[in-house]
């Protein structure tokens, strides 16, 4: 099984000047600007301040940008959904055996670990992309000899 792609900057793997600063900056790139990241006006409350707190806690980290904000959206309100199933098997524990509630519950669930993926919380989803766009550069011949002009 191969192993999980790893960041630039907490790779092992021996890399040139060359090769560290092109992932670098291809992971960079990937990211996109951040400067419009506010909840849309559709969420509830809950769901806003979930919003909030997630894109400030990845604040510091930079790996949220503008496009994320619809899948960003979209696992608060899975999340919220999980948690209002959850509350009300809690206020109602007989309620473990209804196969709707449950259903319900493994469909925002499964919501929710997708969007965590699709906005590559994981450092190792986010260097996969990085290593994607990487060698997508180096195998086109038009876009290496694009490059090879710049220089």
């Amino acid at each position: 099984m191969a192993r999980p792609a790893m960041s630039a900057k907490t790779t092992a793997k021996h890399l040139t000047k060359t090769e560290m600063e092109a992932k670098l900056g291809t992971e960079e790139k990937l990211k996109g600007k951040s400067d419009k990241l506010k909840p849309p006006k559709y969420l509830t409350p809950t769901q806003k301040k979930t919003f909030k707190f997630i894109v400030k806690e990845l604040e510091g980290a930079g790996i949220l940008g503008n496009l994320d904000v619809y899948v960003l959206s979209e696992c608060c309100i899975a999340l919220d959904r999980m948690q209002e199933i959850e509350s009300k098997i809690n206020q109602e524990p007989e309620l473990i055996i209804s196969d709707k509630l449950l259903q319900a519950k493994d469909r925002y669930t499964k919501s929710f670990f997708r969007c965590c993926n699709e906005l590559c919380l994981s450092p190792q989803s986010r260097a996969k992309m990085g290593n994607l766009n990487l060698q997508a550069k180096e195998e086109n011949p038009l876009i290496k000899a694009l490059l090879d002009d710049e220089e």
